[in-house]
């Protein structure tokens, strides 16, 4: 399994909006939520750098629930 890389911003929010999170504001971060088929929010931010590292996207792993496969190009 190859290991994660870092990713465009971009590239990272069109992959939590496939996963239906919407843009909840946009501070020094952009927050995105989720409302999970139980009910819980799930909330995630993307800082807005150019890249987001690899540290930020394994947070944002375990924050969303997603698998890492999703994160690797």
């Amino acid at each position: 399994m190859p290991k994660l890389q870092p990713l465009k911003q971009s590239k990272v929010i069109k992959i939590l909006e496939s996963n239906c999170f919407v843009q909840a504001r946009s501070g020094k971060h952009i927050t995105f939520k989720k409302t999970d088929s139980q009910g819980k929010v799930l909330t995630t931010w993307v800082p807005h750098h150019k890249e987001v590292t690899v540290f930020v996207i394994k947070y944002i792993i375990r924050q969303t629930g997603k698998p890492k496969e999703e994160f690797q190009e």
